[in-house]
């Protein structure tokens, strides 16, 4: 019975962290801001309620797509480490400081600015100017264009009425 329980529960918890895939467009749709910038800071607090740690990174806007009019904006994703306490959630997507990227963020219900679809609206550039999706396992085909290409295909998008 404890075989056959664990089994269930293990396939359960498999099955609660499935996150569909989405496309471009639709990750456009869900977002308010999206900006490419590079993150100049990162820091963790306790959300007003003190129950869970946020970390959140300062990214300096290189170039606004959509919204955020300031030089600068903050994404925010839940999990962090803080006076002792480390708290890690499922589809929070991870940012380095000195890290050039595009964000496509939605506004949480307390507020902050989060990546859209568990980190789907995340990608880092590379050296090279390359732009990546940040999921793990995620296939983009939007993965390799050039900066200038993805954020033409973002702009034209916008413009038929996204």
């Amino acid at each position: 019975m404890k075989r056959v329980t664990l089994s269930l529960l293990t396939c359960l918890a498999v099955q609660a962290a499935i996150v569909p895939s989405l496309s471009l467009e639709q990750v456009i749709d869900q977002s308010e801001v999206i900006v490419h910038g590079r993150v100049a800071r990162s820091w963790s607090t306790w959300d007003s309620a003190h129950k869970y740690v946020w970390t959140h990174h300062l990214i300096e806007v290189i170039d606004r797509v959509r919204g955020a009019e300031a030089r600068s904006i903050v994404a925010s994703e839940p999990g962090g480490e803080l006076d002792g306490v480390g708290m890690r959630f499922s589809g929070s997507i991870a940012y380095a400081v000195g890290e050039e990227t595009i964000v496509f963020l939605y506004r949480t219900p307390i507020g902050y600015l989060r990546a859209t679809g568990n980190g789907q609206g995340k990608y880092t550039i590379s050296p090279d100017q390359r732009v990546r999706a940040n999921v793990q396992g995620l296939v983009s085909p939007l993965d390799g264009l050039t900066v200038e290409a993805f954020k033409a295909r973002v702009r034209q998008s916008l413009r038929s009425g996204r």
